[in-house]
């Protein structure tokens, strides 16, 4: 009896130690690994949609969010795209909103999925249709004068829309709008059409599938009988201004409507206007003409014609040769200048060309400041502001060398003699009269002014 009683001892002792161990280590391990709570949002995806159905509401959400439990270490492995969050479809029915329930599935394990929101979505299903809606056209204004409009042609005559019933259903045709706008020949146009419901109201088709974006319509436009267009030949007389050129003629409309008898329109191959004399013009004009028609040949009288008549210079080059013309050389100096000419080419107006003068083209060079020695000076040219410019200077630079003058001995000035019938006693003498140094210049450039003085001076006063 003392030995069952030992042994039931020792075994509960056993089991207590194991129960106790186990809790140390258990206790041991949630704190080295502690069971944490962690959300992840997974996205939504709808499958098992009936080919002949089309989803028409769903909920605006496109993510579920769940949350799992586990060992932290566990939960940091999980990501986003270890779940697939579905909306079965294939058991929806047509025509009313219905909850269906998301299923979230993963194939990791090691953690518990203990909450989904939203656990359901709200969907709507049609049954998609197919209908071939009619094209209509809708034409506006009138073709040209003397035109006749054939009937429009429509290609394709119908666009086949794709979509949920209640959408397709509420269609009624597609319309397009062509305007004429006084048309000449055939007019062939690609527009898009716009739909309208059964109430004549504009309806939308986003989200619907159609054949064509556009159609193609095409309206006849021909030539009645007893009416064509005919091209417009301006004739003038004359010539520009010596130096000027006719640049173009042009008719404002290049064309105009005729009519007569069949044959005879056809016969015409264009129709002229009066002559407009252009005799001594120098610029261009604008002018209403008459037209010169045949017998049996008329035009709306409201269609008027204007020529456009346009007129420009010659533009052309011109050479001249010009000698130089020294400004600011100081007194006492002389300048040689080599070469004594200079070559000069403009362009411009032949007209504005011609009327230069030989002082309108001027050469000048600049000698302010400079001393004695040799210079390489760059000329300016000196030319009316008329439109014209400087193609080229030849030389670009001269060669100017400059020296001071050696003044030359003034000759002996007479001495005026008084008159014989004044008394010597009571005669003042008349001062001698000097001539200025730079009147001396061995050579040399002295202006018009200068040389008078010069002169005056050299007379007895």
């Amino acid at each position: 009896m003392n030995r069952a009683g030992e042994t039931l001892t020792t075994v509960a002792t056993f089991l207590l130690s194991l129960v106790l161990a186990i809790f140390i280590w258990m206790s041991a391990s949630q704190t080295q690994d502690p069971v944490r709570t962690r959300f992840l949002d997974v996205p939504l995806q709808y499958v098992g949609l009936p080919a002949e159905a089309s989803l028409v509401e769903a909920d605006p959400r496109q993510t579920v969010q769940i949350r799992l439990e586990g060992p932290d270490s566990v939960l940091q492995q999980y990501t986003s795209n270890d779940f697939t969050a579905t909306v079965d479809l294939s058991r929806v029915p047509f025509g009313e909103p219905v909850s269906v329930d998301i299923n979230v599935t993963t194939s990791r394990s090691g953690a518990t999925i203990s909450f989904i929101t939203p656990e359901q979505v709200e969907v709507t299903l049609e049954q998609q249709v197919t209908r071939d809606i009619p094209v209509e056209v809708d034409i506006r204004g009138a073709v040209a004068r003397g035109h006749t409009q054939g009937e429009a042609l429509v290609e394709p005559a119908s666009i086949r829309v794709t979509g949920p019933a209640s959408q397709v259903n509420q269609l009624d045709f597609a319309l397009v709008t062509i305007f004429l706008n006084n048309a000449v020949e055939t007019l062939i146009e690609t527009p898009a059409p716009i739909f309208y419901d059964q109430a004549g109201r504009v309806a939308g088709v986003g989200g619907l599938d159609l054949s064509q974006d556009e159609v193609t319509v095409t309206i006849p436009v021909e030539e009645s009988a007893g009416f064509a267009d005919k091209l417009v030949t301006v004739v003038w007389t004359g010539e520009p201004a010596p130096g000027y050129r006719l640049l173009s003629v042009t008719a404002d409309p290049p064309s105009v409507l005729v009519e007569g008898r069949p044959a005879q329109v056809n016969l015409l191959a264009s129709v002229s206007t009066e002559p407009i004399d252009i005799d001594g013009l120098t610029e261009s004009f604008q002018q209403a003409v008459v037209l010169d028609l045949p017998a049996g040949i008329t035009v709306d009288p409201e269609q008027t014609v204007t020529v456009n008549i346009e007129i420009e210079p010659i533009l052309t080059t011109s050479s001249y040769n010009r000698v130089p013309e020294p400004r600011g050389l100081r007194a006492g100096y002389e300048a040689v200048v080599e070469p004594q000419q200079v070559r000069v080419v403009l362009f411009g107006p032949l007209p504005m060309l011609d009327a230069l003068s030989e002082n309108d083209v001027r050469v000048i060079l600049d000698l302010f400041g400079l001393t004695e020695g040799t210079y390489s000076i760059v000329p300016d040219v000196d030319i009316p502001d008329r439109g014209i410019e400087i193609r080229s200077v030849q030389p670009a630079a001269v060669t100017v060398t400059i020296s001071q003058t050696v003044p030359t001995t003034p000759s002996a000035v007479e001495t005026p003699v008084a008159s014989s019938r004044e008394d010597a006693s009571t005669t003042a003498p008349t001062p001698n009269t000097r001539v200025p140094a730079f009147c001396y210049v061995a050579s040399g450039v002295v202006s018009a002014g200068l040389q008078e003085i010069c002169i005056g001076r050299r007379k007895v006063e």
